[in-house]
C-alpha cells in the first residue's frame, strides 16, 4: 500500500480503512493519534513517534518499530507477535494482555509499563529496562532477559519457566507466586526481592544475590544455590538448603 504520510493515514483512518500492511513510514508523526483495531502488520514504522497514540488491539506483527517512540501509548490487547522494537521506548505503555511473543526488543525501555497478562513467550529483551514494570500474571516462558533491569518490577504469578535471567536486576522486585522453574539466574540481583511462594524448582541462583529476602516460603528443590549470597539469618538459610 502506498501511504504517504500521517495525514493520509489519518484520513484513510477516518473514511473506515484499517488496512496500513507493509506501509514504510520510518519517522513519521503519530502521535495521540487513534488507530485502535488498524492493520500495520509488516510495516516499517522505526523511528516513529507513537507517544500517547491508541493502538488498543492493533496488529504490529512482524513490524519494525526499532527506535520508535510508544511513550505512554495505549497497545492494550494488540498483536507485536515477532516484531522489532530494539531500542524502543515504550515508558508508561499499556501492554496488558498484548501479544509479545518472539519480539526482539534488546535495549528497549519498558520503565513503568503495564504488561500484565501479556505475552512475551520466546521473547528477546537483552539489556532491556523494565524498571518497575508490571508483569502480573504474564507469559514469559523461555524469554531472554539477560542483563535486563527489572528493579521494583511487579512479576506476581508470572510464568517464567525455562527463561535467562542471567546478571538480571531483580532487586526489589514482587516474585510473588511466579514461577522460576529452570530459569538460569546466575550473578542476578534479586536482593530485597519478594520471594513469597515463588517457585525455584531447578533454577540456577548460583553467585545470585539473596540478600534481604525472605526464604522460608520458596521452593528451592534442585535449584543451584553455589556460591551465592544468601540471606543473614544462618539457621533459616541452612534449613532451606537442606529441603528437598
Amino acid at each position: 500500500m502506498s501511504i504517504k504520510d500521517a495525514k493520509q493515514i489519518l484520513e484513510d483512518y477516518t473514511n473506515g480503512n484499517r488496512n496500513f500492511i507493509a506501509i514504510e513510514l520510518p519517522e513519521v508523526d503519530l502521535s495521540g493519534i487513534n488507530l485502535s483495531g488498524a492493520d500495520f502488520s509488516n510495516s516499517d514504522l522505526s523511528d516513529a513517534d507513537l507517544t500517547n497514540a491508541n493502538l488498543s488491539e492493533v496488529n504490529l506483527s512482524n513490524a519494525n518499530l526499532s527506535g520508535t517512540n510508544l511513550v505512554g501509548a495505549n497497545l492494550s490487547e494488540a498483536n507485536l507477535t515477532s516484531a522489532k522494537l530494539c531500542e524502543a521506548n515504550l515508558s508508561h505503555a499499556n501492554l496488558s494482555c498484548a501479544n509479545l511473543s518472539k519480539i526482539d526488543a534488546n535495549r528497549a525501555f519498558l520503565f513503568c509499563a503495564n504488561l500484565s497478562q501479556a505475552n512475551l513467550d520466546n521473547a528477546f529483551l537483552f539489556s532491556a529496562s523494565l524498571s518497575y514494570a508490571c508483569l502480573i500474571h504474564a507469559k514469559m516462558r523461555y524469554i531472554s532477559l539477560i542483563g535486563a533491569n527489572l528493579l521494583g518490577a511487579d512479576l506476581s504469578k508470572a510464568d517464567l519457566t525455562g527463561s535467562y535471567l542471567i546478571v538480571a536486576d531483580l532487586s526489589s522486585a514482587n516474585l510473588t507466586k511466579a514461577n522460576f522453574s529452570k530459569v538460569d539466574l546466575n550473578s542476578s540481583n534479586l536482593s530485597g526481592a519478594n520471594l513469597t511462594k515463588a517457585n525455584f524448582n531447578g533454577a540456577d541462583l548460583s553467585w545470585a544475590n539473596l540478600l534481604d529476602t525472605n526464604l522460608s516460603q520458596v521452593n528451592l528443590s534442585h535449584a543451584n544455590l553455589a556460591d551465592a549470597i544468601l540471606p543473614k539469618s544462618d539457621v533459616e538459610s541452612k534449613r532451606v538448603l537442606t529441603r528437598g
